[in-house]
């Protein structure tokens, strides 16, 4: 290891860049090969971490849309 530390970071930062971009250029491929049947079997796959967020849980999107444009001051 070498004994300048912004030398060591600048070492890592080339090889982690390297690495992504490779695995970029994978799953590129990857997904150019892929079929529509495929595509849509991945897309249905997806999954969200957690529950999102929300202010009011029992407001739908438009009511909070609609209640945002109302506090809008008017010129």
């Amino acid at each position: 290891m070498s004994s300048n530390p912004e030398q060591t970071t600048e070492q890592w930062r080339a090889a982690y860049f390297a690495r992504t971009e490779a695995l970029e250029k994978v799953r590129t491929r990857e997904i150019a090969a892929m079929t529509e049947d495929e595509a849509v079997k991945q897309i249905r796959s997806l999954r969200v971490a957690e529950t999102p967020w929300r202010e009011r849980p029992n407001w739908s999107g438009l009511v909070e849309q609609q209640a945002i444009f109302h506090r809008k001051k008017k010129p």
